[in-house]
């Protein structure tokens, strides 16, 4: 290890692939994450983070199934390993603005889409975060909602700059980033049995239908999909219009899986409540580009909304 990308973490030298492996692998909930996010092999990053912990003296992460879960120790470090990993880029994409800059180039602006269906104040929202990019790039930002497919389309079109959808896209034209967790929640009615219940469990969801939308989750690892393969064994139900979830939560007690925001509460007519994390871990929220795309100003949106998220989020939790 050289001393240009080695940092001392609790007196032990380690170096900024090592920290970059640890940090996607928490941020994803897995080392295979980690792996699709760097262009690597799944053995790479795993031996990285062995040799991470060799040198911690400690585990970093303990299995489940497929899914790594945060140790203590590695819990302490995440912080530390995102400030380590942002700071280091943070030059090359400094640099890349400058030369930009100094090369005339014109101001950017930024055409941004959330692939998710609608949601309650999701105008409200979305102009909100337009106005605090704007603000804070220097640039002009749009957001707005778009559908899977559409979003792509638009995407490969040069309509879209990025995309954000909560739950990784594997798409081999595409780099996925993850930017940041946000925990698991569920809509239901407000005549739902579970509606007085502080956390929810899929042990009290199994026997209430849950929301399907084939435009959405057949599109990436949504929230869903994600629970699904950890063990909710909920009956799916597809949905496709605004009738039909009004008579899904209200008449067939069901839910809807999403982000959970208490800002998104529509009371009375639906209520947001938390599932259990021990069942339903936090999700990566990802940034979605086309490779062949990548430039300057991308690298200045990268290094925006990595350092920016919980900004971010607190805002939508606002």
């Amino acid at each position: 290890m050289n001393g240009r990308d080695t940092y001392n973490v609790m007196g032990a030298p380690v170096n900024i692939r090592q920290l970059r492996y640890f940090y996607l692998s928490a941020q994803t909930g897995s080392f295979s994450g980690a792996a699709r996010a760097e262009g690597v092999s799944v053995q790479a990053v795993s031996k990285s983070l062995k040799e991470l912990e060799e040198e911690l003296g400690g585990p970093l992460f303990r299995r489940d199934g497929r899914h790594v879960i945060l140790t203590r120790l590695g819990s302490e470090l995440v912080e530390p390993a995102r400030v380590a990993v942002q700071s280091f880029d943070a030059v090359p994409a400094a640099a890349a603005a400058y030369r930009a800059g100094a090369a005339g180039a014109e101001r950017v602006d930024y055409r941004l889409a959330l692939v998710t269906p609608p949601f309650a104040k999701n105008e409200l929202i979305c102009a909100a975060l337009a106005r605090l990019i704007s603000h804070m790039m220097k640039a002009k930002a749009t957001v707005r909602l778009a559908l899977g497919n559409e979003a792509m389309g638009e995407l490969e079109a040069g309509t879209l700059d990025a995309i954000f959808t909560v739950g990784p896209l594997h798409d081999a034209q595409c780099t996925c980033l993850p930017i940041g967790n946000v925990s698991v929640g569920m809509f239901m009615g407000k005549n739902h049995p579970l509606k007085r219940k502080r956390k929810i469990t899929f042990d009290d969801l199994e026997p209430y239908p849950v929301l399907y939308n084939k435009q959405i989750d057949d599109f990436n690892d949504t929230i869903l999909t994600t629970c699904l393969k950890r063990g909710l064994s909920s009956p799916v139900v597809e949905i496709s219009t605004d009738e039909e979830v009004a008579d899904f939560l209200e008449q067939q007690q069901g839910y809807i899986l999403g982000v959970y925001l208490k800002a998104l509460d529509i009371k009375p007519l639906a209520f947001m409540h938390k599932i259990d994390p021990a069942d339903a871990p936090p999700v990566p929220v990802c940034m979605v580009t086309l490779k062949d795309r990548q430039n300057a100003a991308y690298d200045r949106l990268n290094h925006f909304v990595c350092n920016e998220f919980r900004s971010l989020k607190h805002l939508l939790s606002e």
